[in-house]
């Protein structure tokens, strides 16, 4: 997901910059305190949302606006301002949304389930054989908790299961009932593929975790499906919940 971020004050922009950072960790951000510049870039590249200030010199965020669908009608615009007279001008313009500053994560968490734009699915996709590693289009995904990864590794073994919360802790913690920890890596795990635009990947119940495989790309997935002859030498090698799979995998063919 590509983001524009757009206030001609310093201040400001960083401030939305926190806020958008927060409620998407992963979107590739560019901010810019210029409104032509912002412009020339959003000619060079595809944004997904542009979290545009109104009141800005030369060019307002309205005209900017303008421009911005002009060459991608398809950009979300979503207006971040402190002046509530410009709403009819914005729903006039079919924005995204409306959001007064200061902006929080909440708001734009909010305002990103009600996109006048959906924005176009993410390809995800995981190498379980060797070191287990995730992808979307093509980029490493980044969690900004090291052990999250481990928790999607987990999820992706189970195949598309519900993991309960004790399962996943004994499994990963080693029966340390760590809670309140096991709940942050929930949580960054969910926003991260939130993020990512990828929401749906990640399906979450009352106290259960589990992964949409119908929703990703995997050798393992293809491995089981029989897309492959020959069974792996490694799977998920830095994790030892994995070795009872690797040893299952290489036993189908003895």
């Amino acid at each position: 997901m590509k983001l524009l971020l757009v206030d001609d004050e310093e201040l400001a922009l960083e401030a939305l910059e926190e806020s958008v950072l927060a409620a998407l960790p992963n979107a590739e951000r560019h901010s810019f305190q210029i409104a032509s510049a912002a412009l020339a870039f959003a000619e060079e590249n595809v944004i997904d949302i542009a979290f545009l200030d109104i009141d800005m010199p030369v060019i307002s965020g309205l005209e900017m606006a303008k421009r911005l669908t002009k060459i991608n009608p398809d950009t979300n615009i979503v207006f971040v301002t402190g002046f509530a007279e410009y709403a009819l001008d914005a729903l006039n313009l079919y924005a995204s949304a409306y959001l007064m500053k200061p902006v929080t994560a909440e708001a734009i968490s909010d305002a990103l389930a009600h996109l006048r734009h959906p924005i176009a699915e993410r390809r995800v996709r995981f190498h379980c054989f060797g070191n287990f590693e995730a992808y979307c289009d093509n980029a490493p995904i980044r969690f900004s908790r090291s052990r999250t990864k481990e928790l999607l590794a987990y999820l992706v073994d189970r195949k598309g299961a519900e993991c309960r919360r004790n399962e996943i802790i004994a499994a990963l913690f080693e029966d340390n009932l760590n809670i309140e920890y096991y709940k942050k890596l929930r949580d960054d795990l969910i926003d991260t593929f939130a993020g990512l635009g990828a929401e749906d990947l990640i399906v979450a119940s009352h106290g259960g975790l589990a992964i949409n495989k119908d929703k990703v790309e995997c050798d393992y997935y293809d491995y089981l499906a029989g897309e492959r002859s020959e069974p792996p030498t490694e799977y998920m090698s830095q994790y030892s919940f994995a070795e009872e799979t690797l040893a299952r995998l290489q036993n189908i063919f003895q």
